[in-house]
């Protein structure tokens, strides 16, 4: 029940805090016109057709061969990816802390200023960053160990079909599991304040291991409704409009529904970490009680 509980206040707080969105709408939109520019979304390919003649025989070539050219703009691509993803990450870290920041304060009833919080950001973003990698890391550690059965069957085929089945399960389930534990890590920063706090995320997860990996099923199940409904955006913007503007209506169209994912996510996770602490508070009032002789 807590994984449902703390689905359904993700809905309510986004609801609740549409200020906020409005935040986070505007980080998508500086971010729009910037991912469009630096990240090309088709990547033009030169057909050439070349044509030579041995004797009675017509030999024709197709295809452009791999040069100097395909090398540069490789090159660029992943100059304008590299650079777009240190922005990308640090306006991101600046605006969850803040986001995050603002929900609690509103749950608490205070008062607070959209400036206000976003230099409350940009002066935890460093920490916001930390956490998030290192959570990253970990989460692509526990997916690696999963899928060894994976690999094990494949390598046992035909006979190995049993292992692959067993591992995709194993690997989904640990995605749940994981992706529940990272939403807890900033809401247990923001709320404690201090980084090492946000670590003490682990424990309550493995506590409630059912609870952690429901809530990461349904925050999966709510991020690819979104993406579903943003998706064919792309591809309409893409067929009907000119090659050069395309990408940016199309990245300014799918802004409105990036915040909404960003602010479904935050928001989701201090749902989650108000639930899990709840769950916590009544366990130690049970073995409390217990220790009491008293049962209920």
């Amino acid at each position: 029940m807590g994984a449902i509980d703390a689905f359904t206040e993700a809905f309510s707080l986004v609801i609740k805090n549409k200020k906020l969105y409005l935040l986070v709408l505007l980080m998508s939109l500086i971010m729009a016109p910037l991912g469009a520019y630096l990240i090309p979304s088709d990547i033009g390919y030169e057909y050439n057709q070349t044509s030579m003649q041995r004797g009675n025989v017509i030999i024709e070539e197709y295809g452009t061969p791999i040069g100097e050219d395909t090398m540069d703009m490789l090159v660029e691509i992943l100059k304008g990816l590299a650079i777009y993803s240190v922005v990308a990450i640090i306006v991101g870290a600046i605006f969850e802390y803040g986001v995050t920041k603002g929900i609690f304060m509103q749950i608490e009833g205070k008062e607070y200023s959209l400036a206000g919080i976003l230099m409350e950001g940009l002066r935890h973003f460093p920490g916001v960053i930390l956490i998030n990698f290192i959570y990253g890391l970990i989460m692509i550690v526990f997916i690696a160990v999963a899928a060894i059965p994976i690999v094990l069957g494949v390598i046992m085929m035909p006979a190995g079909i049993v292992l692959v089945f067993l591992g995709l399960l194993l690997v989904l389930g640990v995605l749940a599991f994981t992706l529940g534990l990272s939403t807890l890590a900033i809401p247990f920063y923001v709320d404690r304040g201090n980084v090492g706090a946000a670590f003490e995320a682990f424990g309550v997860a493995f506590r409630n291991v059912l609870s952690t990996t429901g809530f990461g099923v349904l925050l999966g199940v709510g991020v690819l409704a979104i993406i579903t409904v943003a998706s064919p955006i792309a591809f309409v913007t893409q067929m009907t409009l000119p090659e050069n503007v395309a990408p940016y209506v199309s990245a300014f169209l799918q802004a409105p529904f990036d915040a909404l994912l960003y602010m479904f996510v935050w928001a989701g996770g201090v749902a989650f970490y108000r639930e899990i602490q709840r769950m916590e508070e009544l366990k130690k009032v049970d073995e409390e009680l217990a220790e009491l002789g008293i049962e209920i």
